[in-house]
């Protein structure tokens, strides 16, 4: 494979100097999401609790959080306006941060059983912190997106599927499911998930997910219960990008190679004509990683402190 995608950035945002902005550290700093509103937003705690014996992570946290919004102008790749959002003290040790009509919703991945009383780890709240509704996602989640016609879609790591934390009968054991806004169950993957490695949500509201052991890559229509699969011949991929025309997806290249990055068109259901993608600003190719997706738009950093942002 010889031909080469050459991608043009137009500018870059110096995150270091951004968090700083706001009395943050890298230390607090718990992720990065885009939202289906096309916004962005980065989810700071003050004290991001340390793994229990280097392994586990934490199910509480009790301590501040604090959202930054960032509306961007897409096309010029660019920040136009920031909202700085404090959340107070909140209980549960949140790893995602997605928009929800009535505010945001904070995503613990883990949670325990507690012998039939789990912990709820997701949390609708409004911008100052309030808890709106709470209930449980289940443990071991990798991916949430929120979508306004489908829901909240997870995608579930291998301790979710299979279960730890007490879970005998995990809610992730399906790997992909889609949940109402209250935590009702809507929809489940059909396949043999055993870990959902990536995930992104299209323009048109169908689910893509990839996952292990497979290395399959599945676009599911909840709609009309259909899930499409295609082999990218790719094994370890953790980023997804869908073209806004759904014609292209864009993926890592795997194990040891996850800031290189190929595209694929679509054609006749299946995946053909593989380019090999190269970044480039200010005339320099730059090795970046993926932090997040959504649908076209991603965002990627480059030695953790350079973002990028780019809708394709």
């Amino acid at each position: 494979m010889n031909q080469k995608l050459l991608i043009e950035f137009k500018n870059h945002i110096d995150l270091g100097d951004l968090i700083k902005k706001y009395n943050h550290s890298f230390d607090e700093y718990v992720t990065m999401q885009i939202g289906f509103d096309g916004n962005v937003y980065i989810l700071f705690n003050k004290n991001i609790p340390e793994r229990i014996d280097g392994m586990f992570v934490p199910t509480e946290s009790n301590s501040n959080y604090s959202v930054l919004l960032l509306q961007i102008d897409w096309n010029e790749e660019k920040i136009i306006n920031e909202k700085y959002y404090d959340l107070g003290v909140q209980k549960m040790n949140y790893s995602f941060v997605q928009p929800i009509s009535e505010g945001l919703l904070l995503v613990s991945s883990r949670c325990r059983f507690n012998k039939g009383n789990p912990e709820n780890n997701a949390a609708i709240v409004d911008f100052n912190g309030n808890i709106i509704d709470e209930f449980c996602l289940g443990d071991g989640i990798s991916h949430c997106f929120v979508h306004p016609d489908l829901g909240i879609v997870i995608g579930y790591f291998d301790e979710g599927v299979f279960g730890n934390y007490g879970w005998n009968n995990p809610l992730g054991a399906c790997g992909v499911r889609v949940w109402g806004r209250g935590g009702q169950d809507i929809w489940q993957a059909d396949k043999n998930i055993y870990d959902c490695y990536a995930m992104n949500i299209s323009e048109t509201g169908t689910i893509w997910y990839y996952y292990y052991d497979e290395f399959k890559l599945v676009n599911a229509s909840i709609n009309n219960s259909c899930e499409r699969e295609y082999i990218p011949e790719i094994d370890g991929a953790v980023s997804l990008i869908i073209s806004k025309d759904n014609l292209t997806i864009m993926m890592d290249k795997g194990y040891d190679a996850n800031d290189e990055f190929v595209a694929k068109k679509i054609i006749d259901d299946k995946l053909c004509d593989e380019v090999n993608i190269s970044f480039m600003y200010q005339g320099k190719c730059r090795k970046v990683s993926l932090i997040s997706s959504y649908g076209s738009k991603a965002a990627f950093v480059e030695n953790g402190t350079c973002l990028f942002l780019r809708s394709f």
